[in-house]
């Protein structure tokens, strides 16, 4: 059975806003950001399970449908190792993309902490930021 190491939540935005920005084009946003305390000597194999949430809308009015990109790493930028990426496509109206994903046999950090990161990249122009926003994980051992 195993063993819960640390779990942590970063909610960026917790409601659907009346008042948004766009996602710019192209451009990786940071959405949500967590560290876990893991010890170095940590025994055994260490696994993470990783859930979130982006909220997006495209207008009623818009013509075509929206690309909306989730990447999310294992450390602080977006060149760091690649753990989970999505595409998401979705026509006009207010979305919910919630995902789940899992890093398996994670090195202990010799610094004690395990940063992850979410991005959500627009692929189509227009995307309204409305929230919620949201990334939650659990490290867990043996």
């Amino acid at each position: 059975m195993g063993q819960l190491i640390d779990a942590r939540t970063s909610s960026n935005i917790t409601t659907v806003l009346d008042e948004f920005d766009t996602f710019p084009l192209d451009t990786p946003v940071l959405v949500g950001q967590v560290g876990l305390t893991i010890p170095p000597a940590t025994p055994g194999v260490i696994r993470v399970q990783l859930t979130g949430m982006v909220g997006a809308a495209l207008p009623t009015d818009f013509p075509t449908s929206f690309l909306l990109e989730l990447y999310m790493v294992r450390g602080l930028t977006i060149n760091d190792l690649l753990i989970f990426k999505s595409l998401n496509s979705f026509e006009s109206g207010i979305h919910t993309v919630a995902f789940s994903a899992s890093d398996y046999n994670v090195p202990a950090p010799v610094s004690g902490l395990l940063p992850y990161t979410l991005f959500a990249i627009a692929r189509s122009e227009g995307i309204g930021r409305v929230g919620p926003e949201n990334l939650n994980a659990s490290a867990y051992t043996g």
